[in-house]
């Protein structure tokens, strides 16, 4: 079983005006980057991820696999 290659982890709506900049602030946990296992388990797998907020591309390793014991609900 293997997660989905690209999902939406968060978002912020804002609005600018022309020419003006906002700096946004995303928290992105670990354990966002989990999935269900076959068996029902909460899991991260070791590993690499890329991280994309809009044309910008940032790679992150988890660096061993955990697995929560509290089923999916």
């Amino acid at each position: 079983l293997s997660p989905d290659v690209r999902r939406l982890r968060a978002f912020e709506k804002i609005e600018l005006q022309p020419g003006e900049t906002k700096k946004v602030v995303l928290k992105l946990p670990a354990n966002d980057l989990a999935f269900v296992n076959e068996k029902g388990k909460w899991t991260i797998e070791e590993g690499d991820f890329r991280l994309q907020v809009a044309n910008q591309t940032q790679q992150i390793r988890c660096m061993k696999t955990k697995i929560w014991e509290t089923p999916n609900r």
